[in-house]
């Protein structure tokens, strides 16, 4: 390793091999029962330890504190760990190419790694495009999002409810992301899925970015590593695509001098193309019982009269406009828009529902729906606190809105665009 180019080439390869290695770790172990609590947590908190480490001490950031997950992948922290991670990429990655000494070591421990964010994006594509088919991810509009106006939805939601108003749209996507994610599973077809993830990532990555979906980080990893993955084979896809010439990619070959490299080969390979896939696909089915809710009820409320027994003055200034039920949720809207939310915890006969307004409370509210019209006039009563309401109201469901009655037409005659 005297010569500095060649010192330099193989430093770049450790490096990166050496960062998606610290980026994706302690995958796949989490699929693992139990290890998750008796190992990987430890390894994301001694990474974030790290991370804060540097925030506080290198970049003097004193009031730095590490927040739990919520949902965002765009935190301060997260943009902290991509300088933590490279930190100790390149601390690590002299040493580390002087273990292994050779030529061949380095180029071995690249494509080992390169072999490990195969499987990390194609595992997490397969997840992705699995939660597409069911609810989750991209929910259909919800009764309150159709009573939302565009200009009072954040960018992300306006995205979200896009993508999700089309089961068909989202099918596509499911199965472009599961074909990518089972295609890069697999060495003979490791470049076909690399550059298919290329282009279902950088649409990914690109909606993040568009619509301010706090994601943009972990995308771009996805992406960046759909890119490394095909990367090697450069020079063979260009001389297909763009020279029309022949030419031939020869997968690695793995050949074991001992039966028990060869029984570890193959159970490590049944675990990470067979039991996560299959693992990742039950979760996702057995979820759904916490985002579906039969509710006979569902429908906005609009209220057309309303009072507070005994309370009239009162009545004025808390007057609900609507009221909300879907799934398991009881949301209030008064005059000033300010929303409160319930949980529904039972629904009885005849119209009889049990809420609460948070998990402590012992005794839960009833609010009793009556039909006076047919299916579009009803009568709500309900006692919160020691306030008991009595509202007429209509009632409109999803089919009465015109995104929802619209549906898809093969003749339209004249764009209907409104």
């Amino acid at each position: 390793m005297k010569n500095p180019k060649y010192f330099l080439s193989f430093y770049f390869k450790i490096f990166l091999g050496l960062y998606i290695l610290i980026y994706c770790f302690p995958f796949p172990l989490d699929n693992i029962p139990y290890v998750y609590a008796y190992f990987s947590k430890y390894v994301y908190a001694l990474k974030s330890e790290f991370t804060l480490f540097i925030g506080r001490k290198l970049l003097g950031m004193s009031d730095l504190v590490h927040s739990p997950t919520n949902g965002s992948g765009d935190t301060i922290m997260h943009y902290l760990a991509l300088i933590s991670y490279s930190i100790i990429a390149i601390s690590m990655s002299v040493p580390v190419l002087f273990f292994l000494k050779n030529k061949q070591r380095a180029n071995s421990f690249y494509a080992m790694m390169l072999i490990y964010a195969r499987y990390f994006v194609g595992l997490t594509l397969i997840s992705y495009g699995v939660i597409k088919f069911l609810e989750g991810q991209f929910p259909s509009p919800s009764l309150l999002t159709l009573e939302t106006t565009y200009g009072e939805s954040s960018p992300m939601g306006l995205a979200w409810r896009f993508l999700g108003y089309s089961n068909i749209y989202k099918g596509f996507m499911g199965v472009s992301e599961v074909l990518a994610g089972f295609l890069l599973l697999f060495r003979r077809t490791a470049i076909l899925g690399s550059l298919i993830s290329i282009a279902v990532c950088t649409n990914i990555f690109l909606v993040n970015l568009s619509f301010d979906v706090p994601v943009k980080l972990f995308s771009g990893h996805l992406l960046l590593f759909s890119i490394f993955i095909a990367a090697p084979s450069i020079k063979y896809l260009i001389r297909f695509f763009l020279l029309h010439q022949r030419t031939l990619i020869r997968p690695s070959v793995y050949r074991f001098d001992k039966k028990w490299k060869r029984v570890s080969y193959y159970s490590v390979k049944i675990f990470l193309v067979g039991l996560i896939p299959l693992g990742l696909i039950v979760g996702h089915v057995n979820s759904q019982s916490f985002y579906i809710y039969i509710n006979e009820w569902e429908g906005v409320y609009q209220v057309d009269s309303f009072e507070i027994e005994g309370k009239p003055d009162l009545a004025f200034t808390a007057k609900w406009n609507k009221v909300l039920i879907q799934g398991k949720t009881i949301i209030t809207i008064n005059n000033a828009k300010t929303r409160n939310y319930y949980t529904i915890e039972n629904i009885w006969n005849e119209g009889e529902i049990n809420f609460v307004e948070d998990n402590e409370q012992e005794d839960p509210f009833t609010l009793r729906i009556t039909p006076i019209d047919g299916e579009k006039t009803y009568r709500l009563e309900t006692k919160i606190g020691d306030n008991v309401y009595q509202l007429e109201t209509t009632r409109k469901i999803k089919e009465d809105y015109l995104l929802i009655k619209r549906g898809f037409n093969w003749v339209n005659e004249r764009p209907f665009n409104r």
